[in-house]
Parts: C-alpha cells; sequence; structure tokens
C-alpha cells in the first residue's frame, strides 16, 4: 500500500460514516473510544511501513514449513507494503466488529440519553427508538440500581450491621442481604464500607435512566407515535416493572383499542385458533398478546384490563367519539363485515383472551371481569331501534343488540369453563361468600346475572331481543348436568346468581319479567331447567309475602 493507498483508505471511512443512518452514527460515536485506539495504532503501523520501509522480522524456525505461507514474497511492491496493506484491511475489518460487538455500558448512558433527548425534542422519533430500543434492559437496571457495578457499590456502602430502628435500615434498598456482613463487629466492617468511596456511584447514570424513562412514558406525542407506528416499542417500555410502566401500559392499550387497524386489532383477529377447550392459542407471532397473557400474573401486574375497558366505558358514555352511538343503532345487517373493527366487539375479545389465559394457568382472579356488566348497563342505556329503516322484529334489529348478544355468549362461556377446567384447578374451589368471588366461573355466574337483570328489566331493549337473550343465558344451566357433585353444585350456585340478578332493588318486577320471559322460552329448555322454574316460583312468592 502507498501512501496515496492510505489517504484513499481514509476518504473511504469518511465516505462510509457520511452515508450511515444517523443513528448508526450515533452508536459508532457511543463507541468512539476504542475506534479511535484502533485507528491511531493502524494509521501509526501503516505509516511506519511506508515512511521507514521497515520490515517485519523474520518468521522464527519453530513453525517450520508454516514460514512459506506466513512470509510475504519479495516484488516489485516491497514487502513493508504489503504488510501496510493487510494492515489496513485488518482495520477494517475490526473496526466493523468493534461497531458490531459493542454492547452499551453504564458509564454510556449519560450520554446516549442525551443523544436521544435531544432526537425526542426535534420529533425524530423514529430514530430516537432506534437507539434506545436495544438498551432498554440496561436502562431499566441502571434505574434501578442492578447493574452490577452500582451493586457493587450499594454492598460495600452498606455493608455490616445495621440497627433495626435506624434511619440507615429503613432506607435500605429491598433485597438479598446474604454476604452483608450483618454479624460483623462495626470496627471490622467500617474499612469495607470506606471501599465504596473509590468504586464509583453512577448517580448521573442512574438519573439519566430515570428521567428517560420517565420522557417515554408521560410524552404524548411519543406515544401517539409508537401506537401507530412502533408498537411493538411499548412492549419493550412495559415488559420492566420500573415506577410508570403500569401507567403506560394503560395509556398504550387505550390508544391501540381505539385506532382500528392498529397492532392489536390485527393480532385479535388472527387469534382465533383455540389451544383446547379453555384457552386461545397464543403464538409468537403475535407478539403484542403473547407478551400480555402468556402468563396471566404478568397480564395483572400491569392490570392489562384497564386501558382497553376504561376506553370501551369512555366510549360508550359520548366521550370518545360522538357519533358512535348513531352506529351502534343502526342496521346490524352487515355486522360479520363491521366487527373486526368495532372497538367494543374487539375489546369484548380481548377480555376472553385475557380470561380464558388466566383459567387455562391455573392463575387465581377475575381478571376484572366484571367489566362486561358494566358494558352492558351501558349497552341498554343508549340503545334504541326506533330509527328509520330499523326491523324492530328482526332478531338484532340494531348493532347495539348484537353485541349485547355476543357479550352474553362470552359470560355464558366463562361460566361453562368450570366443566372444562381440571378438577384441581383454583378455579374450581367454591368461594366461601358470593359476594365477588376470585373464581372465574362463580365471578362470570354473578356477572350473568347481572346481564340477565340488565336486559330483563330495560323498557328500551326490543322483546324478541330480550327473548333470545334470555334463552341464551338459560342454556348456560342446562349445560350443567345433574352429576351429585360439583356440576349439580354449580348448576345451583349459577340458579342462584342468575335470580339474584345483581341485587336488582326491585326484585318483585324483576322475577315477573324472568316469569314472562320464560313463558315464551322453548318448551323443551324450560323441561331441561325445571329447577330453575321451581326456585323462580319461590322467590316469586317470597317477594308477594313480603
Amino acid at each position: 500500500m502507498t501512501l496515496d493507498g492510505l489517504l484513499t483508505v481514509l476518504a473511504l471511512l469518511a465516505a462510509i460514516y457520511a452515508v450511515l443512518p444517523a443513528v448508526q452514527r450515533l452508536r459508532l460515536g457511543l463507541a468512539w473510544k476504542s475506534q479511535a485506539l484502533l485507528g491511531i495504532v493502524a494509521v501509526v503501523i501503516i505509516l511506519a511501513l511506508e515512511l521507514y520501509e521497515v520490515r517485519p522480522p523474520a518468521c522464527p524456525s519453530m513453525f517450520g514449513g508454516v514460514c512459506r505461507w506466513l512470509v510475504l514474497p519479495e516484488g516489485e511492491i516491497g514487502v513493508s507494503r504489503k504488510v501496510a496493506f493487510l494492515v489496513a484491511f485488518g482495520w477494517l475489518v475490526l473496526a466493523v466488529v468493534i461497531h458490531n460487538r459493542s454492547r452499551p455500558s453504564l458509564a454510556s448512558v449519560p450520554t446516549f440519553t442525551q443523544l436521544a433527548q435531544d432526537l425526542l425534542d426535534e420529533e425524530q422519533f423514529g430514530d430516537a427508538l432506534k437507539l434506545l430500543e436495544p438498551r432498554m434492559d440496561l436502562l431499566a437496571r441502571a434505574s434501578r440500581r442492578r447493574c452490577w457495578q452500582q451493586r457493587l457499590h450499594d454492598w460495600l456502602e452498606e455493608f455490616g450491621p445495621t440497627g433495626s430502628n435506624s434511619w440507615a435500615a429503613l432506607a435500605r434498598r429491598p433485597g438479598d442481604r446474604r454476604f452483608a456482613g450483618e454479624t460483623w463487629p462495626a470496627w471490622a466492617a467500617r474499612p469495607i464500607r470506606l471501599l465504596a468511596r473509590v468504586v464509583p456511584h453512577y448517580q448521573r447514570a442512574e438519573s439519566a435512566a430515570s428521567d428517560m424513562l420517565q420522557m417515554l412514558f408521560n410524552s404524548s406525542k411519543l406515544l401517539d407515535y409508537v401506537a401507530e407506528r412502533r408498537p411493538y416499542f411499548g412492549v419493550a417500555l412495559i415488559r420492566h416493572q420500573v415506577y410508570g410502566a403500569a401507567d403506560f401500559s394503560e395509556r398504550f392499550l387505550s390508544r391501540l383499542i381505539a385506532s382500528p387497524g392498529s397492532a392489536l386489532y390485527h393480532e385479535l383477529a388472527t387469534n382465533l385458533v383455540t389451544d383446547g377447550p379453555v384457552a386461545y392459542a397464543l403464538p409468537s407471532r403475535n407478539r403484542l398478546l403473547h407478551f400480555l397473557f402468556a402468563d396471566a400474573r404478568h397480564t395483572e401486574q400491569i392490570s392489562a384490563w384497564k386501558g382497553v375497558g376504561g376506553y370501551i366505558e369512555r366510549l360508550l358514555d359520548g366521550e370518545e367519539r360522538p357519533d358512535y352511538w348513531t352506529w351502534l343503532n343502526g342496521d346490524q345487517g352487515w355486522f360479520e363485515d363491521e366487527q373486526y373493527r368495532d372497538p367494543i366487539f374487539m375489546g369484548l375479545l380481548f377480555f376472553d383472551i385475557m380470561v380464558r389465559s388466566a383459567a387455562h394457568q391455573n392463575v387465581l382472579g377475575h381478571m376484572w371481569l366484571y367489566y362486561l356488566r358494566h358494558f352492558a348497563r351501558r349497552l341498554e342505556a343508549g340503545y334504541d331501534s326506533s330509527g328509520e329503516g330499523i326491523d324492530q322484529e328482526a332478531e338484532f334489529p340494531v348493532r347495539a343488540a348484537r353485541l349485547l348478544y355476543e357479550l352474553a355468549q362470552i359470560v355464558k362461556g366463562w361460566v361453562e369453563l368450570f366443566e372444562n377446567l381440571p378438577e384441581d384447578s383454583v378455579h374450581r374451589q367454591f368461594p366461601p361468600r358470593r359476594e365477588s368471588p376470585g373464581s372465574i366461573p362463580h365471578a362470570a355466574a354473578l356477572t350473568l346475572g347481572d346481564v340477565l337483570a340488565t336486559v330483563a328489566l330495560s323498557d328500551r331493549i326490543d322483546r324478541g331481543v330480550a327473548q333470545t337473550l334470555n334463552d341464551v343465558i338459560l342454556r348456560s344451566i342446562r349445560d350443567f348436568h345433574d352429576d351429585g357433585a360439583d356440576l349439580s353444585r354449580m348448576r345451583e350456585w349459577l340458579i342462584q346468581a342468575l335470580l339474584d340478578g345483581g341485587n336488582t332493588a326491585d326484585r318483585r318486577r324483576y322475577y315477573n319479567r324472568l316469569a314472562d320471559l320464560f313463558a315464551d322460552t322453548d318448551h323443551i329448555l324450560r323441561h331441561e331447567i325445571e329447577d330453575y322454574a321451581t326456585e323462580l316460583e319461590n322467590r316469586m312468592n317470597e317477594a308477594d309475602a313480603a
């Protein structure tokens, strides 16, 4: 290689740097120390070979026949220039390896967070997220002082005995206290504590990481960008259990369910394959649903139901889309084509996947399935089939009627999980009290009773719709066959829950409406649920006597 060749290599490196994407240039800047050291060494060696024609040392005799491959032959160009070329080539290769293999360090946190801050301020969200995404784990650990350098400093600083009632004990970070010198005398532990002054505290890294995470969690413009363009970066934000993640999860899921065509809609629409009689399959390709529901304990930790449930309540209250009720009270003839773009239908599907996942994984808790009773009440409150061109004699005159039917079917399916769950499942254990049980089938039975009361007592819902929903709900009783054991006991629980009707205040009116609906029920179904009819009659007599 000649000096002209060296200048060509330097020009090539400059050209490559110029065409690199902004994020790659930022990454290169973070590893500038190692790149600079490599470049200085390479340039010095090349200049020495070119200017002074330094010859490489002779090949050691111990290598024997291998030397014929290691020794460069003399020629017109000369050995030193050939070695210079190899050095330049090795420099290029090592520079690429360092760039690809370099990992962010704790000390680099303030630097790259400042770069990300500048990009976010300029609303270059794409470049900022590309810079931050591979470093999210480091940010989370640094903000919680879980990096090994921080833990070493804290261990040294807190080493030794601490009074149980002292301020130091109260301020101590949670975690395992093994090998913490609790049994050491204070005079022996003091030198160990002094070593903490030598080990860096990394307070700047902790503060920079915390500030960056809070900006990511609380920026409205960034939330809009993530929900629309980079939804799986939202998963990276929620994944780490840091302060603010649960609140971000609520806003993030609310934004996704509010946007037909979002990643959440796509995954819900393509996640309809069941994994047995209890739960849906959660393929890894559906990264959002797999992250949320593959471990239902994680679902509880981030309260995944809040974002979706809260948005649907606001939507039905008219706070999100004022024209939505006009659509709900329109003809439902094309609902089959519209359902996968409807927030309520997709929200119901979201709850169905979530609740069934918890039941399948034997995670105790009702997963806030009680949201559906509130959905039913709001659907009833806005129901209106008096619009022009609406056939009130149809099975489902308006879309709101169809959604009530889908809601009842989903809750009914949760009740029927009882029969398909293993006998040792926590969700087959009968709760000691009927109020707010934690097991899913029993909580669903109470919700189904509430839905039945909402429909039966409504003066807005068409009679035919009320009859259809009544028959759908009563079939859940028939499906629990009398086996003299748990199924019989669950059947009795369900009957009591339906007749309680969510503890409706006007019991007499409620029982009378149930009796009217039961009189028009299919005679075969009436014969199969005679125990329901008997209990209803007993309650009506008690109400009259009172």
